[in-house]
């Protein structure tokens, strides 16, 4: 596409010097939607388009350049989100990895093989699916966690590569890439990961899948992404994604944009260029007694010797042969999903974790109950009524936005409803359980006296409700 440069103020093609104001790249116009629409379906070999196709209402990037509505209606119908810079991404929380068994991560002998694992950490051939290899640097294992109720990561890159290999056929007129069977075929090939905040990613190739919920990665594959190797956040992309469909023009306009957007990408990770975090890691296969020793004695860390990472860079074994002290059967037993994404609402969150408090005597129960209250709740309510009472009211017909609402009652563009933007549900709905979890567990009268208050506030903005008698069973 070729930007036509005009003038803003005269709506036509004159230069600078004619208008002697700066001439810009995009402006407001009616557009025949049908037309477009029609011609893409036609260049993609569509006959019957998705039921449903999401936009956005404006572009936010400098020149407001849209994507081709052809690539909207291909994710529509291999149902693919999308990210604001043209990709699709997959979110996960970065864990850190050094050795695995094919059984791990339902990855066949034959095809590990193929990748290049050929023998186990004790020089023996790999036949087997309990031998234990070594990751390589730039492997990740993906989750693919059926006890989820979010999609695991096959799932939702194996939709990706379908709809990138008929945007590449059909689209641009080329051969497809991927050609793809099922999310298996996905193994040995090449992703994107990038971690909030940064604008570089590194290059990293599938090897399998867990049904643990994380990125399972080397550690020096975290460091590269410029993140400590537990506990963060990161995403992948597939690669060919990234090539074809990001675009920097897609980037907001305003500060800070060109963050959580792959403009560099590393394809060699060389340890010496990672974060340094990752340099303290032990790499020894068990420790001496004399770190047993020191322990009691309460002496620095650099006073053992321990073989470490950093100790390693520049040489052969700055890859390889680094040890772990406890084997383990199989990485996937143990607890899966957590109970926090499984239980429906907050009410039912907060009784749990009431609830294991009272089982668990290391743990002050009343402490846990204030630290809810004060640390969510109420920064929670606190903030939802202060969002409340300054915001904007909306037609529900045209979306027409109103600082304060029409004296009328109604739009004044259309004569639609006005609704609010922000609910009062919003507001009160961490009141009750907040105000029911002071009594039980008999908390400070400050803090007690502080929801009282909170509730008038809430109740001089909002309205009071009729009174109603609620046991305190309705929370806990």
């Amino acid at each position: 596409m070729i930007e036509q440069e005009h003038c803003p103020r005269h709506d036509s093609e004159e230069t600078a010097e004619e208008s002697r104001i700066s001439t810009v790249s995009s402006r407001e116009m009616e557009i025949d939607i049908e037309k477009y629409f029609t011609s893409a379906l036609k260049k993609l070999k569509i006959k019957n388009p998705p039921a449903l196709i999401k936009g956005v209402r404006g572009t936010s990037n400098k020149d407001h350049t849209p994507e081709h509505l052809a690539k909207g209606i291909l994710r529509a119908k291999h149902n693919v989100y999308v990210n604001k810079d043209g990709t699709t991404r997959y979110d996960m929380t970065q864990l850190p990895i050094t050795h695995f068994k094919p059984k791990e991560i339902g990855t066949s002998v034959e095809k590990l093989r193929e990748l290049g694992y050929t023998k186990d950490i004790n020089g023996k051939e790999l036949e087997e699916s309990t031998q234990i290899l070594e990751i390589r640097p730039q492997d990740v294992i993906l989750p693919e966690c059926d006890e989820s109720p979010d999609e695991g990561a096959a799932t939702v890159l194996f939709r990706t590569a379908n709809f990138i290999d008929e945007l590449l056929a059909n689209f641009y007129g080329v051969e497809p890439f991927y050609n793809l069977k099922s999310p298996a075929d996905l193994v040995g090939h090449l992703v994107l990961c990038l971690a909030p905040h940064t604008s570089a990613g590194i290059t990293a190739r599938i090897i399998g899948f867990s049904r643990i919920q994380g990125l399972l990665a080397h550690p020096m594959i975290h460091a590269a992404t410029r993140r400590d190797c537990d506990g963060d956040e990161a995403c992948v992309t597939l690669l060919m994604d990234a090539l074809v469909n990001f675009s920097r023009q897609y980037l907001p306009a305003h500060r800070g944009a060109t963050q959580d957007a792959p403009l560099v990408l590393t394809s060699v990770l060389i340890p010496s260029e990672v974060d340094d975090m990752v340099f303290d890691v032990d790499v020894a296969w068990k420790y001496p007694l004399e770190f047993y020793e020191a322990c009691l004695e309460y002496k620095n860390p650099w006073d053992v010797e321990i073989e470490q990472v950093g100790k390693r860079l520049g040489t052969e074994k700055q890859f390889i042969l680094q040890g772990f002290t406890h084997d383990t059967d199989n990485i996937n037993n143990a607890v899966r999903c957590s109970a926090y994404k499984t239980l429906p609402s907050m009410e039912d969150k907060l009784k749990g974790q009431m609830d294991i408090a009272e089982k668990t005597r290391a743990v002050d129960t009343s402490d846990v109950a204030r630290l809810v209250i004060e640390k969510h709740f109420l920064k929670d309510t606190k903030g939802n009524l202060r969002k409340f009472s300054m915001q904007q009211f909306r037609c529900v017909m045209c979306n027409e936005k109103y600082r304060r609402p029409p004296l009328v009652g109604k739009c004044t563009k259309c004569g639609g409803r006005i609704i609010f933007t922000i609910s009062e549900g919003s507001v009160v709905k961490y009141l009750d359980p907040a105000i029911s979890l002071a009594e039980k567990y008999d908390l400070p009268p400050y803090l007690q006296q502080t929801l009282t208050l909170l509730q008038r506030r809430i109740e001089g903005v909002c309205g009071k409700e009729k009174e109603k008698q609620t046991g305190l069973g309705k929370w806990f």
